[in-house]
């Protein structure tokens, strides 16, 4: 098949794309990237160092500390795939290369700009986005740090159809879960969900490929809540509810999991 992956640049979405490669090894595949979502401007200096995790550190210090390794880091090296940034998916000249490529479906991971109806309704099989929460309940920007925030016992990803310009409110294919840990922060939950969410993508890519229907099922959006860009506050609540935004044992943790082996 022909698979068009819009990814964001950061530690989570690279951990999803190492994940997802060997399926992806056998379709012909393009790569888009942002880097980053929403706005720099408006950024607390716990999300910029959120950011310096995900972003500045993972991609210089933990790149030249594990260049042997056979994990492919989403920077300058990128060989496997056609690997370009994204300009505006929603423009005219996008919109009508797409339409000339006739991609069989797009994948969306922690891609940081919103499709309107025109580049939606190009691939053959629509365009599915891996939230990284559990659907209707928290809708957004950072499900996870929210589901913490109300001490659930599972956390999660779920995977769903973008079929209008609504943010996390399409049809949802399927769900996965993750048992939550008070012994382990912010950041190692939100890598660790990604082990499922990409079984879902997956799964899916597998279904398409052998003609099978894929179920989906309509969100009741009066439940749950829509979250935008988390304050102070939330990451108060965050410590109030056990959870440290991170610590250096489970960064390292993290990079040994996906990234060393």
């Amino acid at each position: 098949m022909k698979i068009v992956l819009f990814l964001n640049k950061d530690m989570h979405a690279n951990i999803a794309y190492q994940l997802l490669k060997p399926e992806l090894l056998k379709h012909q595949v393009q790569i888009y990237y942002t880097d980053q979502v929403g706005h720099s401007s408006k950024r607390s200096e716990i999300l910029q160092q959120i950011e310096y995790l995900e972003k500045e550190r993972f991609f210089n210090e933990v790149t030249s500390q594990h260049s042997c390794s056979n994990f492919e880091f989403l920077d300058d090296s990128f060989k496997s795939f056609p690997f370009k940034k994204a300009q505006k998916v929603n423009s005219k000249e996008f919109v009508d290369f797409m339409r000339k490529e006739q991609p069989d479906i797009f994948i969306s991971i922690r891609f940081g700009q919103i499709f309107k109806d025109d580049i939606i309704a190009i691939p053959k099989h629509g365009l599915l986005n891996l939230h990284s929460g559990i659907l209707p309940h928290y809708r957004g920007i950072m499900a996870t740090l929210h589901a913490l925030i109300d001490r659930n016992d599972e956390i999660g990803c779920t995977l769903h159809k973008i079929t209008d310009s609504g943010i996390d409110t399409g049809e949802i294919i399927s769900q996965s879960s993750l048992k939550t840990n008070t012994n382990k922060s912010l950041l190692w939950h939100i890598a660790n969900i990604y082990s499922g969410g990409t079984d879902l993508i997956i799964q899916a890519l597998k279904q398409i490929k052998n003609n099978s229907f894929i179920k989906t099922q309509r969100q009741n959006l009066d439940e749950g809540s829509y979250f935008s860009s988390p304050t102070s506050n939330d990451f108060l609540n965050l410590k109030e509810s056990g959870f440290d935004l991170y610590s250096e044992k489970d960064y390292q943790e993290i990079i040994e999991t996906f990234v060393s082996n």
